[in-house]
């Protein structure tokens, strides 16, 4: 490791001062920390495990440079987009555009060098049939680099489409066909030199290598699963409205409660908004959060449409809609015809109370 750290060392200091310049641009946004403390625990663990195999002595300086710089690069990209937002820039589609576009030119790079990566056990695709021959390694890479190079360009084109939900899925799936069709594709390079006789037979644990298939998909599935699971249901009854979440709590409040309602478009979209508790993904965005408008704040909202239902009640901020601007609209006439009833049964009610107020002193005098 000694050897390899006074190999590589102007490349670490270089990648430690970019890293570095990253956390301090991020500094001041508190939803930055604990992201900077993933990212600077990660490149130590993955620089501490390349300098640590052996077999990377030999490897190529510029595939051993390229996996140090991606971390932080990585770094410096999310914190530069922090403090855009923190300016008041659209993070949602400055968010996406940089994942889209970030993730076809990273994919791009390592599909460039994946072919030049000599056998080892950190860099490159690492299975036990590309580990144990040595021709296998070379033509798997070989292919994976022509791959991961379509795969880079077909994620840049999602980028093209914005917000598209049809863009999301394509993105998502262009990433796991590169990595699971370069498993596949060594796994049949593997069986074709087998049944030509030119490979030796791997003796590995069959019980094994079905409970990490197993967990592997079951973990690709989970991810997926969490990316669009949850639903919000808003249901008006009499005296009050009923929020029914799942991914977080209900909530339930009353028309009598309510001082303010308005129908606003795009309020949540240029200011610094972040989740303090609650639940988030691709489709919804449930609980507590907070930004430069309302402060701290309830949000109940789906991330597919950009105009809200905005409610004071009792003098902490709720903000809901629907799946549509449609949705959205009818959800506001509904809730602000009863609170309109309501107002104007309290005027009655009043009206009534001081015409009896009057009635009594006429009496009495």
């Amino acid at each position: 490791m000694k050897e390899m750290i006074k190999k590589y060392r102007g490349s670490l200091i270089c990648s430690f001062l970019v890293m570095l310049i990253g956390v301090l641009v991020g500094f001041t946004s508190t939803q930055s920390m604990w992201a900077n403390v993933f990212f600077v625990v990660t490149d130590c663990a993955l620089v501490a495990i390349i300098f640590y195999d052996n077999r990377n002595r030999q490897q190529s300086r510029k595939i051993i440079g390229m996996t140090m710089w991606i971390i932080p690069i990585i770094t410096l990209l999310y914190n530069g987009i922090a403090r855009l937002v923190n300016m008041g820039a659209d993070m949602e589609n400055l968010f996406m555009a940089v994942i889209y576009y970030g993730t076809g030119l990273l994919f791009m790079v390592i599909g460039n060098y994946l072919p030049k990566v000599k056998q080892n056990n950190t860099i490159g695709i690492k299975v036990v049939w590309s580990l144990m021959d040595e021709e296998n390694w070379n033509a798997t890479h070989r292919f994976s680099g022509k791959l991961w190079m379509a795969s880079g360009i077909l994620c840049m084109l999602c980028g093209l489409f914005g917000e598209s939900m049809a863009a999301l899925v394509v993105y998502i799936v262009s990433i796991m066909a590169a990595a699971i069709i370069s498993i596949l594709y060594s796994y049949l390079f593997y069986k074709k030199k087998l049944a030509t006789g030119e490979g030796l037979k791997i003796q590995y644990n069959t019980k094994k290598s079905v409970i990490y298939l197993i967990i592997a998909i079951s973990t690709i599935v989970f991810t997926i699963w969490t990316l669009f699971c949850g639903s919000i249901q808003i249901r008006c009854n009499d005296r009050d409205f009923n929020i029914e979440a799942k991914g977080w709590n209900d909530y339930t409040g009353e028309y009598s409660q309510i001082d303010s309602i308005s129908y606003e478009v795009n309020v949540l979209q240029n200011d610094n908004d972040y989740r303090t508790n609650g639940f988030g993904n691709l489709k919804y965005a449930m609980g507590n959060f907070k930004n430069d408008i309302f402060g701290d704040y309830i949000r109940y909202t789906h991330a597919s449409c950009h105009s809200y239902v905005v409610m004071n009640i009792d003098g902490k901020i709720l903000v809901v809609n629907g799946e549509n601007d449609a949705e959205t609209k009818e959800i506001y006439q509904r809730i602000s015809e009863k609170v309109s009833k309501g107002e104007c049964l309290k005027k009655c009610v009043s009206k009534l109370s001081d015409n009896f107020s009057i009635t009594c002193l006429i009496t009495l005098f």
